[in-house]
């Protein structure tokens, strides 16, 4: 069994819909940047993904350094990691559900509020 099949088959309910949709990545929101099956194998191959994580797998970026990941146990729970660090820490959750945090056009703890600072 290939990665993508591997995926295919093992990836939460939540986001298989979202995978058999898209083919091509797309941009969710200002920062995230979502693979579709056309770059999912390659992207988690370059980062060695399976290597550093064994069941886990990379779903997308936020354009700045830092990976999205889920679990291949069938979670719907999104984490992310830094690329160099993948293996190195455990990765933060950014979200308990993929559909739930998709609808929300993907934020993260990454994203500034626009905090309002007193003077």
């Amino acid at each position: 069994m290939n990665l993508l099949q591997d995926i295919q088959s093992n990836a939460s309910s939540e986001y298989s819909p979202f995978l058999e949709a898209h083919t091509a990545s797309i941009s969710v929101g200002d920062d995230v940047l979502l693979y579709g099956t056309s770059d999912l194998p390659e992207r988690n191959t370059t980062y060695e993904v399976q290597t550093y994580l064994p069941g886990w797998f990379t779903i997308g970026d936020d354009s700045g350094g830092q990976a999205l990941l889920m679990r291949l146990n069938g979670s719907s729970t999104v984490y992310r990691c830094g690329h160099g660090a993948i293996g190195s820490f455990p990765p933060e959750v950014v979200s308990d559900s993929f559909s739930t945090w998709l609808e929300e056009n993907c934020p993260g703890p990454w994203m500034d509020d626009d905090e309002e600072f007193d003077d």
